[in-house]
């Protein structure tokens, strides 16, 4: 079965309206006529043309029917006990947590959110997790879904509070609803999400990813190859950027999403497909300094600790200044609750030259990579000589770079390499002191 993106894109490749016959002085004529933007419009169409629209046209009606009906499957309305936070908290079909009117009950903290255990918050823990207002799709996404709710954890209700990257979920008192009920199974509104098309969308509320994905860039999930698919628009500089940090990544032995790029779009697989992600968030709240995020992965273990040390050491070396709470996290098995690692690297779309021209080739002043020695003095000697080695040749940023597609390089990347080698060398240097 297509996805309703896919389905949504068959049906705009197919022409609309109705076909009509004139017959002037004797002489059959047929006519194309639709509307597109009120106006109506009328094209004469060749004889051999007529049998070919007549069937896109029917076509298309039987699409958009198809269409309308698997839209209205998945409408979502407010229940009073959604509204008024009384429900479970569940993980699949299993309960983690109970509320009353927002308090909360514990059924099995262990397997519970990151986010719900360190706050003790439903709302907080909904929250977190709901598409950024400041994003112009967004404000139109909730206008097209009929949604006016202004507290955030209303909106993310809208989906269940349900995301793409785990399985929890809000279950409101006397509600019915099972896990299979609630996994997203359509991507109606990713043209919406991602470009601002407003074309052929539902008017009621829709259970949809993308109510509950955060960020600040414009960005939409697509169903394909049976598995979800991020877009997140990019320039040039930030698609570069993004590209050559998850091949470069490996080089400083952190794992990385696997990016693509299209059509002004970079793109990956859902990472977290049997998963739960936990952004760093939920256990660090919203202090991103590496001493506090460092110190909070400590009930973690060691391994994590020095996941996370490799993780901002290369995020020193490739400039990458947007190394927030919400773009890293942990990895978590969805049976257990057990923590597993840190997440892969994803979001550096904002690293290398993204914000300017050159990137530093003088490391000892450069502020983000003095704020990490600082930080890197301040972990014991015994940790930092276990941080893996890494070794970075121009032969092997070389490789990096010819996995980027080449109307994406920048013309000075053989002084991007050439700071990267240099930068390196300085932090590898800075641990070993």
């Amino acid at each position: 079965m297509d996805s309703l993106s896919a389905l949504r894109q068959k049906i705009e490749s197919l022409p609309k309206g109705n076909i009509y016959r004139k017959v002037i002085k004797g002489h059959e004529y047929w006519y194309h006529q639709y509307f597109l933007s009120g106006k109506r419009y009328s094209t004469l169409l060749a004889a051999d043309e007529v049998e070919a629209y007549r069937n896109g046209i029917k076509l298309r009606k039987e699409l958009e029917r198809e269409w309308k009906r698997r839209i209205a499957a998945k409408h979502v309305t407010l229940s009073a006990r959604a509204r008024e936070l009384t429900g479970s908290l569940m993980a699949g079909d299993y309960c983690v947590a109970k509320f009353e009117h927002g308090n909360l009950l514990w059924m099995d903290e262990k397997r519970a959110p990151l986010m719900l255990k360190r706050t003790k918050s439903v709302e907080a823990f909904l929250s977190s997790r709901v598409i950024d207002s400041g994003r112009t799709n967004a404000r139109l996404l909730k206008k097209a879904l009929n949604i006016h709710e202004t507290e955030e954890s209303m909106v993310s209700l809208y989906a269940y509070g349900a995301s793409i990257v785990d399985h929890f979920w809000f279950k409101p008192l006397n509600s019915r609803l099972t896990f299979a009920d609630i996994c997203f199974d359509n991507d109606a509104l990713f043209d919406l999400a991602l470009n601002g098309d407003i074309s052929l969308f539902p008017r009621k509320g829709i259970l949809s990813p993308e109510l509950t994905t955060t960020g600040s860039f414009e960005k939409g999930w697509k169903r394909k190859d049976n598995s979800w698919w991020l877009y997140k628009k990019a320039t040039k500089e930030e698609a570069f950027s993004e590209l050559f940090c998850a091949g470069a990544a490996r080089l400083f032995h952190v794992p990385s999403v696997a990016y693509e790029y299209e059509d002004g779009c970079v793109y990956s697989r859902n990472f977290a497909e049997r998963f739960d992600f936990e952004p760093m968030i939920a256990i660090a709240g919203d202090d991103d300094s590496y001493e506090h995020v460092y110190e909070c992965l400590v009930k973690y273990g060691e391994n994590n600790q020095l996941q996370y040390l490799s993780l901002v050491l290369f995020d020193a070396v490739m400039n990458n200044v947007d190394r927030h709470n919400e773009n890293c996290g942990l990895l978590r098995d969805r049976d257990t609750g057990e923590i597993l690692s840190l997440a892969p690297s994803f979001d550096c779309n904002l690293a290398l030259i993204s914000r300017n021209r050159v990137l530093s080739a003088n490391p000892a002043r450069d502020g983000l990579i003095q704020l990490l020695v600082k930080f890197l003095k301040s972990v014991s000697s015994d940790i930092r000589c276990k941080i893996p080695e890494t070794i970075v040749t121009n032969e092997a940023l070389q490789d990096c770079l010819e996995k980027v597609p080449n109307e994406l390089w920048p013309e000075n990347y053989g002084e991007i390499l050439e700071a990267i080698e240099i930068r390196t060398k300085y932090l590898i240097d800075a641990i070993k002191r």
